[in-house]
């Protein structure tokens, strides 16, 4: 085994395209991040927030989730949570919004003969890895001024690379299994990007040239996708390993 590097930090996005949690310890199950993208938030009709191709839905990043003690809960604006299962929920994110909408857990088994049962957001693999190289060098190839910041990612897991590892490093690891401890994750294929990269959220201005960058450079994304082989526990700080 090669060492690579080490877990630099952790996230759980419990719905798709709000913003999630960082956290010091996850669980990997069978699909990716425990609680991780579980729920989708849609509008009235049940079409689900795209702010990647629809201008309407463009503010989504503006609210938060996490996992507690009671399930799932959503901030829109100040340090007020509300369970997602309620009204209290929706009205919150239409006020943000400006248009009603509802949030949905994502069923398990998703076909075409269950239409009105929300497909999983992402079909293929579910856990989304990126590392401090890649971001160093897409620094570099933006213009000066322009923000590369992590968020604008989502990953699950930020890897710290090994000094000496540089560019777009972890492409050279599809089809290759990584070895965390007892984990094990296949990578499997890039993580295409769309405008949601250059959207302004959390203190971050809008950024057309991060995607203009990734496109010209990328390869076909940012960041891998990777399936867990061997589920467990993560936690920063963990040293990551190619076998």
């Amino acid at each position: 085994m090669t060492r690579i590097g080490k877990i630099a930090a952790l996230w759980r996005y419990p719905v798709s395209s709000l913003r999630g949690e960082q956290l010091d310890e996850v669980r990997l199950d069978g699909r990716g991040v425990a609680g991780d993208r579980v729920w989708g938030l849609f509008d009235a009709a049940g079409a689900i927030a795209s702010p990647d191709n629809e201008k309407r839905w463009r503010p989504v990043p503006e609210l938060r989730s996490r996992l507690s003690g009671d399930g799932i809960e959503i901030a829109a604006v100040g340090d007020e949570w509300f369970g997602i299962g309620g009204e209290e929920a929706a009205r919150a994110a239409e006020a943000v919004l400006g248009f009603p909408v509802k949030f949905q857990p994502y069923e398990g088994d998703w076909s075409e003969d269950a239409p009105t049962t929300p497909a999983p957001r992402y079909e293929r693999a579910n856990l989304h890895m990126l590392t401090t190289a890649s971001l160093r060098r897409l620094q570099e190839l933006v213009p000066d001024g322009v923000e590369v910041d992590v968020r604008r990612f989502r990953p699950n897991i930020l890897v710290e690379t090994e000094a000496g590892l540089g560019g777009f490093v972890e492409k050279e690891w599809i089809g290759r299994t990584l070895a965390i401890g007892d984990v094990r994750v296949a990578v499997t294929e890039p993580c295409a990007r769309c405008s949601f990269v250059a959207l302004a959220q959390a203190g971050l201005s809008f950024a057309p040239p991060v995607l203009h960058a990734i496109t010209r450079h990328g390869a076909g994304g940012f960041g891998v996708l990777a399936a867990v082989e061997a589920a467990g526990l993560l936690h920063v700080g963990d040293e990551i390993a190619l076998i």
